[in-house]
């Protein structure tokens, strides 16, 4: 799988989602993230700006991208093709996984974990989702109960979250700043680690004392 190469992709739509509040944009992009991995945006002499795959479909290539940003969405306003950096990260590992828990803190969480729990459905996995402000995710079994009994928990929460998680969780470090995105410049230095290549999912049991 190609890590961090850099892409001119189609630049496909951009249009609001409103049931998450949020904009879509859709590329045409060759490859596949692994479960786990995001890419960047990149402008060039301008900036950098690492994004999480909200979805991918084989058949397209498109690719989704869950965009909060207004000033992203301006920069993408009459461009046709975009320069992407990717597949970044590392990938999540699955290996004799049955049972998957994706933890949210609010519905907007939930598209840091959208890919990964669809792909992981595909599989035959089980996956149930858990949400702290109690809301509801349409297309997957929610539940109320955080607890451990599954071999694969992974979670997107705030930073002041993380201990209420169990340790063996994975949790999406998205509180950092990435610059580079390649573990070079250590602009994302979280307590020894680099979300940006060893990441950007980290075991809580790493991130907490």
């Amino acid at each position: 799988m190609p890590f961090g190469e850099l892409t001119y992709s189609q630049l496909v739509s951009v249009h609001f989602d409103h049931a998450y509040g949020v904009n879509n944009v859709i590329l045409k992009y060759p490859y596949k993230p692994g479960l786990g991995q995001y890419i960047s945006l990149v402008f060039p002499s301008e900036t950098e700006i690492p994004l999480t795959v909200g979805d991918y479909e084989e058949d397209t290539r498109n690719l989704s991208l869950y965009i909060e940003s207004e000033r992203i969405i301006s920069k993408l306003t009459g461009k046709k093709y975009v320069l992407v950096k990717g597949p970044l990260g590392r990938p999540i590992t699955i290996t004799n996984i049955k049972t998957v828990l994706g933890v949210i803190k609010n519905k907007f969480n939930f598209l840091d974990l959208r890919y990964i729990l669809k792909e992981l459905r595909k599989r035959g996995i089980t996956v149930r989702v858990a949400c702290l402000d109690g809301c509801n995710i349409e297309g997957f079994e929610n539940v109320r109960k955080l607890d451990d009994n599954y071999d694969l928990i992974i979670a997107s929460v705030p930073e002041s979250e993380i201990t209420s998680l169990p340790k063996k969780a994975l949790v999406y470090v998205r509180w950092v700043k990435m610059n580079c995105n390649l573990g070079v410049c250590g602009e994302c230095n979280y307590k020894g680690l680099l979300p940006c290549i060893e990441g950007p999912f980290v075991e809580v049991k790493e991130l907490v004392d």
